[in-house]
């Protein structure tokens, strides 16, 4: 099995400070609300987050020109947004793991190679974390050395159980659901959800632990096996560290 150490890339990338809205394409929660929650974390700054048809629909005709992050893949979402914002002369950027054409003032900026996704999460907040003086900027820049990740998702994996249905995620760890559904092809509710009737792991933070809890213990009331995993990390790598479980997983 390839050592997910030598599969992760972290670079620098320039992230334009001249915007208000991030929208996000199929796939691409993860490097999307990367960047929005290190800003709200480490810069003080509250930045709107939305699904891009949310934005196409809702928020395009309102947006200020120069003011917008995507985060796409699809080619459909990226030809619909690309249009829109063509047809209202919006300017801004378009971040990707595949091949999309520019149009308009939209400036493309395109990412490859294995596990991109996560690869551009982890780049987005080095860049944040660098550019920001301050003990938890300094503390998770030293996280960003995974000489040692391989061991970690070693025996982080081990406490999950692939045999029970269901995997119910802490709103932390939301940013994560697409691979936990693609790469161990489970099925995945969160927080939000209702109906919660399976036998399910339940995967949280220490910093979101305690509605989780109450979700374990209904569950139980029911006579449902549950498995409780606690990832006790930096919230801000946390769903990132689950992204990159799935991968160990999917290949163990």
């Amino acid at each position: 099995m390839q050592l997910v150490k030598n599969r992760i890339s972290i670079n620098s990338v320039n992230i334009p400070k001249d915007f208000s809205v991030i929208a996000y394409g199929k796939g691409m929660e993860l490097p999307a609300y990367t960047l929005e929650r290190s800003i709200i974390n480490l810069e003080g700054k509250i930045i709107k987050t939305v699904p891009i048809h949310e934005f196409a629909l809702v928020e395009d005709a309102y947006a200020e020109p120069g003011k917008v992050i995507f985060f796409i893949n699809d080619q459909n979402e990226s030809r619909e947004i690309l249009d829109n914002a063509w047809a209202l002369n919006l300017e801004g950027y378009l971040f990707s793991c595949n091949e999309i054409k520019p149009k308009g003032k939209i400036e493309v900026i395109k990412f490859k190679g294995e596990m991109c996704e996560v690869n551009l999460s982890l780049s987005i907040l080095y860049s944040e974390v660098s550019s920001i003086k301050g003990v938890r900027a300094n503390r998770i820049l030293k996280e960003l050395d995974f000489s040692d990740i391989d061991d970690f998702l070693a025996e982080k994996s081990k406490e999950i159980d692939l045999s029970l249905p269901q995997i119910i995620l802490s709103p932390i760890l939301l940013p994560s659901r697409y691979f936990v559904e693609k790469n161990l092809n489970k099925d995945v509710k969160d927080y939000y959800s209702m109906n919660f009737s399976n036998d399910a792991n339940i995967i949280y933070t220490g910093v979101d632990s305690i509605p989780m809890r109450r979700i374990s213990f209904e569950l139980r009331k029911k006579g449902k096996k549950v498995k409780e995993i606690l990832l006790d990390v930096e919230p801000l790598l946390a769903p990132i560290y689950l992204s990159l479980m799935t991968y160990y997983m999917m290949e163990g």
